[in-house]
C-alpha cells in the first residue's frame, strides 16, 4: 500500500515535468531564449565594432534596436510567469534570470554608447574582452537551451559561462594596471570608464549564471 501511495504521489509531477519538455517551443522558453539570443546579438556586434569592421555611430544606432528587442522579450516573459504554473525553475529564479540577461544588455549598450561618445581610437584594445564576453553569453544561451530540453546540463553550462567571464575580470586588471603606471591624462581616463564598462558586463554574466546554477540546484537537475 505503502509504495502504491508513493508511485502515486510522484505521477502528477512526472507528467507536470513531461508536459513543460514537451512545450520547449512554448512562450515562455521563446521569450527567455529571445532575451538571451538578443544579448548575444549586442556582444557580436560590439566585437565587430572593436574590430573596426562597423563604426561606432553606426554600432550606436544598431545596439538600440537590439536592445529594444531584448526589452520587448523581457516584458513578454514577465507576461507569460503570471500565466505559467509549471516551468523549469521557480517562477521568481525565471525573473531574476531575466532581470541579470537585462543588465548584461544593458551595459553592453552603455559601452557602445561611450565608445561612440569619446571616440575611442584603439579599438582592438578591447578585443579580448569581447571575446570572452561573446564566449560566456554563448555558454548562457546553451544553458537556458538546456532548460527545455537537458537541464541536467545546465549547471555545467552556467559554469562554463563564469569561467569566461573571470576571464573578463582578468583583463580588466590588467588594463587598469598599464593605466596607474602611463599616468593620468584624458585618454587614460577614458580607457578606464571603458574597461569598467566590460568588467560590470563579465560581473553581470556571473550572476545569471549563479541564477541558472542555483534555480538547477533547487530543482535536483
Amino acid at each position: 500500500m505503502a509504495i502504491e501511495e508513493r508511485s502515486t504521489m510522484k505521477a502528477p509531477w512526472r507528467r507536470l515535468k513531461t508536459s513543460w519538455r514537451a512545450r520547449g517551443d512554448s512562450n515562455l522558453s521563446a521569450a527567455l531564449t529571445g532575451q538571451v539570443r538578443a544579448a548575444r546579438e549586442g556582444a557580436a556586434l560590439t566585437k565587430a565594432m572593436v574590430s573596426k569592421k562597423i563604426d561606432p555611430a553606426e554600432a550606436r544606432a544598431q545596439i538600440a534596436e537590439i536592445e529594444h528587442r531584448g526589452d520587448e522579450q523581457r516584458a513578454e516573459l514577465v507576461e507569460q510567469l503570471s500565466r505559467t504554473l509549471v516551468a523549469p525553475l521557480d517562477r521568481e529564479d525565471l525573473f531574476r534570470l531575466s532581470r541579470s540577461i537585462d543588465d548584461i544588455l544593458d551595459t553592453i549598450r552603455d559601452f557602445v554608447r561611450e565608445a561612440d561618445l569619446y571616440q575611442i581610437e584603439k579599438r582592438r584594445t578591447y578585443r579580448p574582452f569581447l571575446d570572452s564576453v561573446v564566449a560566456a553569453i554563448e555558454s548562457l544561451d546553451d544553458a537556458v537551451e538546456s532548460l527545455w530540453t537537458k537541464p541536467q546540463r545546465v549547471p555545467l553550462k552556467a559554469l562554463e559561462a563564469k569561467k569566461a567571464a573571470r576571464m573578463i575580470g582578468r583583463a580588466y586588471q590588467d588594463e587598469f594596471a598599464k593605466i596607474i603606471d602611463g599616468g593620468v591624462s584624458p585618454r587614460a581616463l577614458k580607457h578606464r570608464e571603458l574597461i569598467k564598462r566590460l568588467d560590470m558586463v563579465g560581473i553581470r554574466i556571473n550572476e545569471a549564471a549563479d541564477v541558472l546554477t542555483d534555480g538547477a540546484l533547487k530543482r535536483g537537475y
